[in-house]
């Protein structure tokens, strides 16, 4: 009888098919890559949360992974590239165009995977005010690539004054290499920001909107 591949075999399949290296892989689901190996090895399973990440990242299903049921999805064609995109609070956000980026991404416990064509620099954040409604509510997780030019009209994530607000931008005028540039909100019970008269700082261009059920 032919002898049934254990789970740990069939992640070490996976991230190789995917070429993945246990690193990578770790970083992508928020473990160290001590967890990946020991589940690898069968030392450890992956659970809740951790096995729910994993089985993204590995483009199959969590049944799969633990016991073999069902088939792994079709790998004859190329599967589009994910990208875990750290989820952190505008309150870090504020300071993610400074050396502080690199440590947030290696804090980072929350993500949202996105196949959208993104930066390194890409990040998440929560909306926590009513300054977008009615398109953007509190609750609605948003992602920002700070490699994409706003263009007039998109919504951009914004270093205001030190804190980080999400907003409309709209370009006035270019004179040599500064842009003079306005942000303002959805909901008229916000004032309008100029840059000639506040310290303003594009931190990323809107990328993707996810809003859950109950948001």
């Amino acid at each position: 009888m032919m002898k049934k591949e254990s789970s740990g075999e069939r992640i070490r399949a996976r991230r190789k098919a995917l070429q993945l290296t246990q690193q990578a892989l770790a970083k992508s689901v928020g473990v160290s890559h001590v967890a990946v190996s020991q589940w690898e090895k069968e030392e450890t399973v992956p659970r809740g949360e951790n096995l729910l990440r994993l089985a993204e990242w590995l483009q199959c299903t969590a049944a799969w992974i633990i016991d073999g049921d069902g088939e792994v999805f079709a790998t004859h064609a190329k599967a589009a590239p994910v990208m875990a995109v750290p989820l952190i609070s505008l309150a870090q956000a504020s300071t993610w165009l400074g050396e502080q980026r690199l440590l947030l991404k290696q804090q980072a416990t929350r993500f949202l995977y996105s196949e959208s064509q993104l930066g390194d620099g890409a990040l998440a954040v929560t909306v926590e005010d009513h300054a977008m409604q009615p398109d953007y509510r509190p609750g609605d997780s948003v992602i920002f690539d700070p490699d994409v030019q706003p263009q007039p009209g998109d919504v951009v994530l914004a270093l205001v004054d030190g804190a980080a607000l999400v907003r409309i931008y709209r370009l006035q005028t270019q004179q040599q290499d500064e842009k003079i540039f306005t942000l303002r909100a959805l909901n008229d019970d916000f004032p309008q920001l100029h840059s000639e008269e506040i310290s303003l700082q594009i931190i990323g261009t809107l990328m993707e909107l996810r809003r859950y059920r109950g948001g």
